[in-house]
C-alpha cells in the first residue's frame, strides 16, 4: 500500500517573500496590515465562526489548542478575554512574537513588555505565559522550536492552550504543526495540511514549511529504538546514546527524573513491581496511559479530517485496525516512499515505524 500526500506549497511567491524582507517595518505594517486599522487587531473583519475567542481572530486547531491573533490590553478588557479563557479552561498562552514587532499595527505596545499586552494580566489570573520569539515571516533554530514544542506538549496536560504571533497564522502554525509531528508522529506534509484545514492560510513562507520538514527529520533521528547489532561498521549504539535522545524529547520534571533511565524501562519496572506486590499502579502510570489514549483519539481525528479533505486515501474496515503511524512520515519536498525504502534498508538501526515501512507493499 502506498500513499503520497501532496507536499504543501507556500502561500507567498518568492518575489513577495523577498519584498517583505526588504520593506521597512513601518511601511510593511501600513501596506500589508493596514497600520492602526490592522484587520488582525480586532474582530471587525472576522465572522463569528472566525472568533472562537470573541474579539480575536481565532480558531481551534485541536480540541486543546487554539490559534489566535495577538490580543491587546484594550481587547482583553473590552471582550473579557481572561474570563473567556477561564470558561474554556485555557490555562496557558504561548506567544511566538519578538518584543517590539508590528509596533505600527493597532494599539500602542505595552512599554514594559514590548507586546500589545502585559503578560501579567494572564499570570495574575493563574494562566501560564510562555514566549518563544520567532522573526515575523521567519523561523527560529531547531533547538528553539524543540523547546517550544515540548512546552506546548506539557501545557496541554495542564489544560487548553492559546498560541499566537501577530495574525496567528505563520509562526503559530509552525509551532502547532511541529507539535503534531512530535506527539502523533505525523509526516510534515500531513501536519501542515491539517493545520491549514483548521486554520486557513497558516504556515506561509518557504522557510516556515522547511522548518516543519527539518524538525521532522531531526525528530526521526531521535526515535531509533532497536540497534542492529549484526552490523559491525560505525560506533555502537549505547545506553548513553539512547538517554541523550530521550533528553531531547522529554520535558520538565519527567526529563529531570529520567536522566539516567529509559522511560520505557522505568514504566515497565514500576508496573511489574506493583503486580508482584499486589498493589495498584501509581498515578503516573495511569496518567501515561490516559495521555496515550488522548493522543490516539487525536490521531484518529486528524486522519479522518485529512481523509475527508482528500489528502489521504479512504481506509476500508479491513485495514483500519492495522493502520499504525504514517506511511509518509519520512516525506520531504524532494522525496518519495520508494527512495525511503532504499534508505531504510541501509540503516544500522530501526524504529517501530521504520520496520512497518519495510513491510509495506503496494496493493
Amino acid at each position: 500500500m502506498t500513499s503520497h500526500i501532496p507536499v504543501p506549497r507556500p502561500s507567498y511567491t518568492q518575489a513577495r517573500e523577498n519584498l517583505v524582507k526588504a520593506i521597512p517595518p513601518r511601511i510593511l505594517c501600513l501596506l500589508a496590515c493596514g497600520g492602526k486599522d490592522c484587520r488582525y487587531e480586532g474582530p471587525e473583519c472576522w465572522k463569528a465562526n472566525q472568533q472562537v475567542i470573541r474579539g480575536l481572530f481565532s480558531s481551534w486547531v485541536t480540541d486543546d489548542i487554539v490559534a489566535m491573533a495577538r490580543p491587546s490590553n484594550h481587547l482583553i478588557e473590552k471582550y473579557r478575554i481572561v474570563e473567556q479563557f477561564q470558561r474554556l479552561n485555557i490555562r496557558s498562552v504561548i506567544n511566538m512574537q519578538l518584543p517590539g514587532e508590528h509596533a505600527h499595527c493597532g494599539p500602542s505596545l505595552d512599554p514594559e513588555s514590548g507586546f500589545t499586552y502585559s503578560p501579567h494580566i494572564f499570570m495574575d489570573n493563574d494562566i501560564y505565559f510562555y514566549n518563544f520569539g520567532m522573526p515575523d515571516y521567519g523561523v527560529s533554530s531547531l533547538v528553539g522550536i524543540i523547546d517550544g514544542v515540548k512546552v506546548l506538549a506539557f501545557a496541554v496536560t495542564e489544560g487548553r492552550v492559546a498560541v499566537h504571533c501577530h495574525a496567528g497564522l505563520g509562526r503559530t502554525g509552525v509551532l502547532i504543526a511541529c507539535y503534531l509531528v512530535y506527539t502523533l508522529r505525523l509526516s510534515p506534509s500531513e501536519a501542515v495540511h491539517y493545520v491549514r484545514i483548521k486554520r486557513p492560510r497558516s504556515i506561509q513562507t518557504r522557510a516556515q514549511i522547511n522548518q516543519v520538514f527539518g524538525f521532522a527529520r531531526l525528530l526521526g533521528t531521535q526515535l531509533v529504538q532497536y540497534p542492529d547489532l549484526s552490523l559491525r561498521h560505525g560506533a555502537p549504539f549505547t545506553l548513553q546514546h539512547y538517554l541523550n535522545r530521550q533528553a531531547l524529547l522529554l520535558h520538565g520534571r519527567e526529563g529531570r527524573a529520567l536522566r539516567y533511565t529509559p522511560k520505557v524501562v522505568y514504566l515497565l519496572c514500576v508496573r511489574i513491581s506493583c503486580l508482584a506486590l499486589g498493589l495498584p499502579s501509581p498515578p503516573e502510570v495511569h496518567a501515561e496511559l490516559e495521555k496515550r489514549s488522548a493522543l490516539k483519539a487525536l490521531n484518529r481525528t486528524v486522519r479522518e479530517t485529512l481523509v475527508a479533505k482528500h489528502y489521504l486515501p479512504l481506509l476500508n474496515e479491513s485495514n483500519k485496525s492495522s493502520w499504525v503511524g504514517s506511511v509518509t512520515s519520512w516525506d520531504d519536498p524532494l522525496g518519495c516512499l520508494e527512495r525511503r525504502r532504499e534508505l531504510l534498508a541501509d540503516k544500522r538501526s530501526f524504529s517501530d515505524s521504520d520496520l512497518s515501512k519495510l513491510k509495506i507493499r503496494e496493493v
